[in-house]
């Protein structure tokens, strides 16, 4: 679930608009980020989607 909340939030989308297109709760998306955030030891979301793409785990289109 964690890979799709930072596949969202890659195409900039907000907390408020990947819950609704998850059907989960605004809060459950913060834990998600938060989560990402902290296994890979970065700051912001900014920073992930930039790991994630470097380690090739997403793609940019």
């Amino acid at each position: 679930r964690e890979m799709e909340v930072l596949t969202l939030v890659a195409q900039g989308m907000n907390n408020r608009d990947i819950a609704k297109a998850l059907f989960i709760s605004e809060n459950t998306v913060k834990n998600h980020v938060r989560n990402i955030l902290e296994k890979l030891h970065l700051h912001s979301r900014m920073e992930a989607v930039v790991y994630a793409v470097r380690e090739k785990l997403l793609e940019i289109k």
